[in-house]
C-alpha cells in the first residue's frame, strides 16, 4: 500500500503543473488538448471514417438499438440488486479489515488484482469498443460526432466520443436512449461471446491427470499440514506404510472416508508441480476454530482450536465422513456427551482432553460449533474446479442462486481466479496448443471478458454521469408523459431531472459506502 500511495503522489505532482499549463494555454486548446473539470481531454478527428463506415448498416443498428435497451434495463436491475445485497451485508463487514485502498484503482500493475500486461490489454479493448459503440449509434441516428479522444486525470482513465450536445438534447427520446444504451450493450455482448469462448472452448480443451485426486486449496496455520510444508495446490497421491513403501493411491472420495487412528503418524505422498514429496504426519479430523457461544466453547472444559477430534459420545472419530455420520445419525441435539480431543501444539500431540458438551441444534442435526478439516488442509478436485470454470452457474437451482453465483463469478479475480488461479494451472494440460501459449491466450481472453463485463455493469448504474443515469432520466420522462399529460414538457423535464438527481446521489452514496466498507 505504501508503494501505491507513493506512485500516486508522484503522478499527482507531475499531473498538477501539466493541468495548469493546459488550462491556460491557447496553443494546447487549439490542438484539441483541453481541461474538463479535473480531467484533461485529448481530442482528435481521427477515426471518423471508421464510424461512418460502420454506421451505414442502418437496419442492423436499429435492431441493435432495441436489443441494447433491453440489455441495459436488465443490467440496471442487476446492479441495483448487487448494491442492495452489499448494503445489507455492511453491518456484518463492519469492524473487519478491508482488502486495501489499492483495489479501488483501476490501474493495471498498481491494483494487485489487475496484472499489468493483461490488464492494460483488457482495459484498452473494453473502453475502446464502449466509446466506439456510442459513436457508431450517434452517426447511425444522423447526429454529428464532434471529436474522439482520451480522458486523462493523474492516470489515463478512458476514451471518449463527443457527440453534438444540441443534437443529443433535441433529438427524440428513442434515438437518444439508443446512443446511451449502445456502450453498455456492446460491452455485455463482447463479454458473453468471450465467456462462451473461454468456458466451452478454452476450458473445454483441458484435461488433468489428477482429475479425481484430493487437491489442497487451503492450509491452516499451526496445523500438521502447515508444519510439514504442504502448500496450496498440492495434490495428495496416497499413503505408504513406511518412507520407501509402495504408495496406496486415494481419490478425493476415498480420502474423505479413509479411517485414521488417533495418535498415529502416516506417510503421506504428495506432489507440487514436478516435485513429489513425502510427509510423516498425524492424520485425522482437525479443529481449527471454535465458534463463540457454541456448545464447544461452552463446555465444562472448552474445546481448543488446533486439536484433533478423538471421539464424541464414545463414538471414535476416524474420518471426515465419519464425523458427519456421528453428528447426523449417532448423536442427537440436546445430548450430553463427552468429547475427547488431543491438542496439537508446536508440532507436539498433547494428552487427551475430556470435555462435557451439551450438543446444540442446527438444520435438524446435532451441532458442536467447530470448523474442521483433515489435518489442517481443505480439498477439492481438479475435475470440480474445471467444471466450475466451464459453468459457474452449474449449482444454481433458482433465480436468486443464479444471481448470487453470477455475482460470485464476477468477484472471482479478487480470489485469484482468472479464470483459474495461476498456482493450479499445473494440474491441467491443453489438447489444442502448448501449455505456455494456452495460458497466455486464456489470460488475455479472460481479462478482456472481465473488464468488458465490469464496464457494462458499472455504466448501467442508474446515476448520472453513467449511461444508466441518462437512460433512467429518459425512462422517468417517458413515464411522466403518461402520468402528467396536462403538464408542460418543461415541467415534466424538471420533475425527471429532480428524480434523477435524487436517485443518482443515493446510488453514488450507497456505492461510496460499500467501497469504503470493503476497502478500508
Amino acid at each position: 500500500m505504501d508503494l501505491t500511495y507513493t506512485i500516486l503522489l508522484i503522478l499527482l505532482i507531475i499531473y498538477v503543473p501539466i493541468y495548469i499549463y493546459v488550462r491556460s494555454s491557447r496553443r494546447m486548446n487549439d490542438r484539441g488538448v483541453v481541461t474538463y473539470g479535473p480531467f484533461i481531454m485529448i481530442k482528435t478527428k481521427r477515426g471518423m471514417r471508421l464510424l461512418d463506415s460502420l454506421a451505414k448498416y442502418r437496419r442492423f443498428w436499429a435492431f441493435f438499438g432495441v436489443a441494447s435497451k433491453i440489455m441495459s434495463v436488465f443490467l440496471i436491475a442487476f446492479i441495483i440488486f448487487i448494491m442492495i445485497m452489499n448494503l445489507l451485508l455492511i453491518p456484518r463487514a463492519a469492524g473487519t479489515p478491508g482488502i486495501g485502498i489499492e483495489y479501488a484503482l483501476a490501474i493495471p500493475g498498481l491494483n494487485p488484482m489487475l496484472p499489468l500486461f493483461y490488464g492494460v490489454i483488457g482495459l484498452v479493448v473494453a473502453v475502446a469498443i464502449h466509446e466506439l459503440a456510442h459513436g457508431v449509434q450517434t452517426r447511425a441516428n444522423d447526429m454529428t460526432v464532434e471529436s474522439m479522444g482520451v480522458l486523462y486525470a493523474v492516470v489515463p482513465i478512458g476514451a471518449f466520443v463527443e457527440p453534438n450536445n444540441d443534437q443529443i438534447n433535441n433529438c427524440g427520446r428513442k434515438a437518444r436512449t439508443t446512443v446511451f444504451a449502445a456502450g453498455i450493450a456492446v460491452n455485455l455482448v463482447v463479454a458473453l461471446i468471450l465467456f462462451m469462448l473461454m468456458s466451452a472452448g478454452l476450458m473445454g480443451s483441458l484435461t488433468s491427470n489428477f482429475g479425481d485426486r484430493a487437491a489442497v486449496v487451503n492450509v491452516i496455520a499451526g496445523s500438521p499440514a502447515n508444519d510439514e510444508g504442504i502448500e496450496f495446490s498440492t495434490v495428495i497421491l496416497g499413503f505408504s506404510d513406511d518412507f520407501e513403501g509402495s504408495v496406496n493411491g486415494v481419490t478425493f472420495d476415498q480420502l474423505m472416508s479413509k479411517p485414521f487412528t488417533a495418535g498415529d503418524k502416516y506417510y503421506v505422498h504428495h506432489q507440487l508441480r514436478d516435485d513429489v514429496r513425502i510427509a510423516h504426519m498425524y492424520m485425522g479430523v482437525f479443529i481449527h476454530s471454535v465458534a463463540a457461544g457454541s456448545p464447544a466453547s461452552d463446555a465444562d472444559i472448552p474445546i481448543q482450536r488446533n486439536s484433533f477430534l478423538v471421539s464424541i459420545g464414545g463414538h471414535p472419530v476416524e474420518s471426515m465422513n465419519g464425523f458427519v455420520e456421528i453428528m447426523t445419525t449417532k448423536v442427537k441435539p440436546g445430548d450430553d456427551v463427552i468429547v475427547v480431543t488431543q491438542p496439537f501444539v508446536n508440532g507436539v500431540l498433547e494428552n487427551e482432553v475430556y470435555s462435557e458438551v451439551k450438543l446444540g441444534y442446527r438444520n435438524g442435526n446435532a451441532f458442536l460449533g467447530v470448523t474442521y478439516s483433515l489435518s489442517g488442509f481443505s480439498f477439492t478436485t481438479p475435475d470440480a474446479v474445471l467444471a466450475m470454470a466451464k459453468n459457474p452457474l452449474q449449482d444454481a437451482d433458482s433465480l436468486s442462486d443464479t444471481a448470487l453465483a453470477a455475482l460470485s463469478y464476477i468477484g472471482s479475480p479478487f480470489r485469484g481466479y482468472s479464470p483459474l488461479p495461476q498456482e493450479i494451472t499445473w494440474w491441467y494440460e491443453s489438447s489444442v496448443m502448448p501449455d505456455d501459449v494456452f495460458w497466455v491466450i486464456t489470460q488475455i481472453v479472460f481479462w478482456i471478458f472481465w473488464l468488458n463485463l465490469v464496464l457494462a455493469i458499472t455504466n448501467a448504474l442508474p446515476a448520472v454521469p453513467f449511461d444508466g443515469g441518462y437512460l433512467f432520466r429518459d425512462g422517468i420522462g417517458k413515464v411522466l408523459e403518461k402520468t402528467h399529460r396536462n403538464s408542460t414538457p418543461e415541467k415534466r423535464e424538471k420533475i425527471a431531472g429532480a428524480v434523477t438527481s435524487i436517485v443518482s446521489y443515493s446510488m453514488l452514496f450507497i456505492l461510496l459506502l460499500i467501497v469504503v466498507t470493503v476497502l478500508l
